[in-house]
């Protein structure tokens, strides 16, 4: 499976431990990770117009957990670099409750991706809820990565926030975050779970990787949160 994602920093830590749940699901995983911090959906679509070589390029290649980092690479370069099977888009979280902030940039750039791979998967990733938007519910991010997915015509959302509530409310975990926003170990581990299920059509629950670090109990109810 060849995945290409397209974001920011918190894309990043959501793939944190997705190699390794996919080495030890035993799972051909190459992903890609086309990274500006805090980055928009409209600032890769200005990026892409521009040819803006802007990006930190973080990929894993199959069977290794060690990422490389090569930066100073356009969009559409990561885009045609490989025959991807998955393009995953990820808005700012703290945009990520604005409809008007997804057009009609995410509608371009899926236009793009399904030109040069009409094969492939197209998904937005819906995010949890931070510190930097405290006003906005759980329910109005659903809403707008739902209306977002729609009319950029995806294929689906991949709904981490709601993996996110299900983990806070079974109140286990004191955070899921650093400093209120990033996620911590724990919202990494929950956030790479889902996407492996979002990929795989399998549950998380069946791979014998768990959060280093942690007593398994706590993995075991990460998985099951993603799961659900």
């Amino acid at each position: 499976m060849k995945v290409l994602t397209i974001g920011n920093n918190y894309t990043g830590a959501a793939l944190s431990y997705l190699p390794a749940l996919g080495i030890a699901g035993k799972k051909e995983l190459l992903l890609s990770n086309l990274s500006i911090d805090n980055c928009s959906i409209e600032h890769h679509y200005r990026n892409y117009i521009d040819e803006a070589e802007a990006y930190y390029y973080e990929t894993y290649l199959p069977g290794i957990t060690e990422m490389m980092r090569p930066d100073g690479i356009a969009l559409h370069e990561a885009v045609e670099d490989d025959d991807w099977d998955m393009i995953l888009f990820c808005q700012n979280p703290a945009l990520s409750a604005k409809k008007e902030s997804y057009r009609p940039y995410l509608g371009e750039l899926a236009a793009y991706c399904r030109l040069m791979h009409p094969e492939a998967k197209l998904m937005l990733i819906e995010p949890w809820v931070t510190e930097d938007n405290p006003q906005e519910t759980a329910e109005r991010i659903h809403e707008a990565c739902l209306t977002a997915s729609a009319e950029a015509e995806l294929d689906g959302i991949i709904n981490i926030g709601k993996a996110w509530q299900i983990a806070e409310g079974t109140g286990s975990f004191d955070s899921l975050t650093t400093e209120g926003n990033m996620p911590d170990d724990k919202g990494k581990f929950l956030c790479s779970c889902v996407l492996y299920e979002a990929i795989f059509g399998e549950s998380a629950t069946d791979v014998d990787f768990n959060l280093p670090g942690y007593p398994h109990e706590i993995s075991d109810l990460l998985k099951i949160c993603a799961e659900n």
